[in-house]
């Protein structure tokens, strides 16, 4: 029985809780150590922590590679552990496709896929066709139902889904994700962290369950549609490939 008295001090230790479906929902490394002690046969649950350089800093993936050579270890990437399990792992579905008319881009071929680990219905929208010679460009959206469906003004700021979409009608082809929040609490707790002054954002490490139905759709290297460039993290993992991006223009700005 371990107690309080057992964690040495000065330090500290903050408990993580790993995602359902593990680096194939979130590349993570609270996840990816999960899934370690799950692949090796035991109780899914790990110590992790970060390895400091001596100036300081965190110790990135070059930095541990010369580490790991000076030691001689082993290093496996989050991107290694992500390829190994999609070798016999799925995580969606698809349940249906049909034609669809929208008022911002036209048509579009929808098909809706299903997560099998946090359930939730996922939207794709495919206009033209997806060829492997040259990159597709892609919308990674995740649903606001504030700003996507409410017209929220709050930061000043419309939904960037139709421009998305129109932007793809302009390209003649490509892809939207629209990636629905698996939880039940996603409106409340918004606009919770609202109140208390922070507006939660939705890291591209989360998107492991989208980076899958790219896959499946038959996409392998993309162009993003993001008036942002954030790290992602495990593609590799997916094989896919990113090519570069470009912003979205919207009438508000």
């Amino acid at each position: 029985q371990y107690r309080a008295g057992d964690i040495g001090t000065p330090g500290h230790v903050f408990p993580l809780m790993a995602r359902d479906g593990g680096v194939l929902v979130r590349a993570g490394h609270t996840e990816a150590a999960v899934d370690i002690a799950r692949l090796a046969g035991h109780g899914p649950s790990g110590v992790i922590c970060e390895i400091m350089k001596d100036d300081g800093e965190m110790a990135r993936l070059p930095d541990l590679l010369i580490f790991a050579r000076e030691h001689n270890l082993k290093v496996g990437s989050i991107a290694d552990l992500i390829a190994y399990r999609r070798r016999t792992e799925r995580l969606v579905e698809r349940i249906i496709e049909t034609p669809f008319k929208s008022a911002f881009g036209g048509e579009w071929n929808m098909i809706v896929y299903a997560s099998r680990m946090e359930y939730a219905e996922h939207v794709v929208l495919v206009k033209g066709h997806i060829r492997q010679d040259t990159p597709t460009l892609v919308r990674m959206h995740a649903l606001d139902v504030l700003y996507d469906v409410l017209g929220d003004t709050f930061e000043g700021k419309g939904s960037q889904l139709p421009p998305a979409m129109e932007a793809i009608e302009a390209h003649g082809s490509g892809v939207i994700v629209l990636l629905r929040p698996p939880y039940k609490t996603a409106v409340s707790e918004r606009l919770l962290s609202r109140i208390h002054g922070s507006t939660p954002s939705f890291n591209l490490r989360d998107y492991g369950i989208g980076a899958q139905i790219l896959v499946d759709l038959g996409v392998r290297e993309m162009t993003l549609l993001s008036n942002s460039q954030k790290q992602i993290i495990g593609l590799d993992g997916y094989g896919l490939k990113l090519a570069g991006y470009q912003p979205i223009h919207s009438e508000s700005e």
